[in-house]
Order: C-alpha cells, then structure tokens, then sequence
C-alpha cells in the first residue's frame, strides 16, 4: 500500500472513532457502487450521515 494510501487509511481510522465517540453506529467503510465511493456511512437516531474524509500529512489547516 502507498503512503498515501495508508496516510488515507489512518484518517478513516480516526474518522471512524469520532464517530463512534459521537454516538454514531458504522454502517459502512468505503461502500463502492461503479467508479464512485462513500468513505464511511453512518448514523445515529436522527441521520444518516455520509462521510468523505481528506487527511493531510502536514499542519497546513484550510476550511473544508
């Protein structure tokens, strides 16, 4: 696996712990349907959420 593939593997990883620690149940991790991708689902009693996460592997913050 390329760096930047297992930098990318580490934030889903962290991503999914908030989300976990937020109270959300995962319903999936990298849900694919033809060329596109989910990074992770998820939900809680209200919403379902749908997740992409960007991880940087400097201290460069910038707005989402």
């Amino acid at each position: 696996m390329s760096e930047s593939h297992e930098l990318g593997r580490k934030g889903e990883d962290i991503a999914t712990a908030y989300l976990k620690n937020k109270g959300f149940r995962i319903l999936f991790r990298n849900w694919k349907w033809g060329k596109n991708e989910i990074d992770i689902i998820a939900e809680n009693k209200e919403f379902i959420v749908f997740i992409e996460v960007k991880t940087r592997s400097d201290n460069f913050q910038e707005d989402p």
